[in-house]
């Protein structure tokens, strides 16, 4: 039996052990909580008026500036990992015909309830009358990808390079061309119907002035018109930017006007979207060069420019959910300056509203010695999903024409995370 004198010695013999762990026990010492930093928010600038839409920019162009705070990157959001989940890849080509394909744009068709990829397919041997061997084509998929076995040509014409644009129901088109009559370069222009693919528009030709360049039209819906803009150049196409024209044609493509926008050098391979009283147009210092937005209000009054990627270029796929910017471009960090082209890949970036970096995720991962190059990303959202379209030369190597890159088509879809 314990006594009360024993009882007491007990304790304190506990008493002293614990008082020995204490202090064998390195002491925890708190985690400070780090200062909360607001990001930073688009500058508030003067706004310079844009010269008159027949006015030709000055020959040496105005030096680079950036109107707008600096892109201050950002850690992933909260969260806690990447905002995207790839959940299918698809290659689109070769099927049936169609050995191979370029100038891929892709998007939701209501009318048909279907994805639609559109693209210049290289033909195998001659069809609906396509006596060169290209043609401009799509191939038809379910929102989960699964193939539906409806694909075809939309139209013999075409040209080198070509842009397109799916909106609703309905598939704007422009190709690079000449007019034998008019002894000029232009474009052939075009709208079909993207539920029947009848011509909603017959192909036409819209003639450029030899300082507006053809070469990858891209086609934008921007203040209820349709903009159809290029590289306005001097000199070489190949090189540092110089300046971009924009042809404005109504919904039915009868011309408007036009506009040099000439505020920042930039190139072509871009995208544009009107969000509010901002129009954002994302483009680049050249093919090896820097990603920017350039921002104007709804009369091209410019109002700062932004450096949003560096070693960034040919941002061709642009959407916005009313939180974040999704961005779809050419990673040229270890490209070759005047090899546009050599070592590329795709990348997906996410921003916030004030164009800072949330996210940038590889979608292609090519090493150089592969000799493959992906190139001209577009994208499309669409149910809290982004799709990703892209095409790659399978065997790049030096001195290839396009009939022998192997230029195939592919996407990638992935899902977005919905936290803040």
């Amino acid at each position: 039996m314990n006594t009360p004198k024993s009882r007491q010695q007990i304790i304190r013999l506990i008493f002293v052990i614990f008082l020995l762990i204490g202090c064998s026990a390195p002491g925890a010492q708190p985690t400070p909580t780090p200062p909360l930093i607001p990001p930073p928010t688009l500058a508030t600038v003067p706004t310079f008026a844009p010269p008159p839409a027949s006015t030709l920019p000055p020959t040496s162009p105005p030096a680079y500036t950036s109107a707008l705070p600096p892109t201050s990157p950002t850690p992933i959001g909260s969260t806690g990992g990447s905002l995207f989940k790839l959940v299918n890849e698809t290659k689109v080509t070769p099927v049936g015909s169609f050995a191979g394909g370029a100038f891929v744009r892709c998007d939701y068709v209501p009318g048909r309830d279907r994805m639609v990829v559109a693209f210049k397919a290289q033909l195998s041997q001659e069809e609906a009358g396509c006596t060169n061997r290209w043609a401009q084509a799509y191939r038809e998929y379910t929102k989960e990808m699964q193939e539906t076995g409806d694909y075809r040509i939309i139209t013999c014409m075409t040209g080198p390079d070509v842009g397109g644009l799916l909106l609703g129901d309905e598939y704007y088109f422009a190709a690079m061309g000449y007019d034998n009559t008019k002894k000029a370069e232009g474009w052939w222009l075009a709208k079909y119907d993207a539920v029947t693919w009848k011509p909603l528009v017959e192909p036409f030709f819209h003639p450029l002035e030899p300082e507006e360049k053809t070469a990858d039209p891209m086609i934008a819906m921007l203040n209820g018109q349709i903009d159809v803009s290029g590289k306005y150049r001097k000199a070489d196409d190949i090189g540092p930017g110089h300046a971009t024209h924009h042809q404005f044609f109504t919904p039915d493509l009868q011309f408007i006007d036009k506009r040099l926008l000439t505020d920042v050098q930039h190139i072509d391979l871009t995208s544009l979207l009107g969000i509010g009283d901002v129009i954002h147009f994302v483009t680049s210092t050249d093919l090896w060069g820097d990603m920017i937005v350039l921002q104007y209000d709804p009369r091209w009054n410019y109002l700062g420019t932004k450096t949003i990627k560096e070693h960034a270029s040919a941002p061709e796929g642009l959407a916005f959910d009313g939180m974040r910017f999704y961005v779809s471009y050419v990673d040229n960090s270890l490209s070759k300056p005047f090899e546009p082209g050599s070592h590329d890949n795709i990348r997906l970036a996410a921003f916030d509203a004030d164009w800072n970096l949330l996210d940038d995720i590889a979608v292609t991962s090519i090493s150089p010695d592969e000799h493959r190059a992906p190139g001209r990303p577009s994208l499309t959202l669409r149910d809290n999903r982004i799709y990703v379209c892209y095409d790659q030369a399978d065997n790049a190597l030096p001195d290839l024409t396009p009939e022998e890159a192997d230029l195939q088509v592919y996407v990638k879809v992935y899902e977005v995370s919905q936290n803040p």
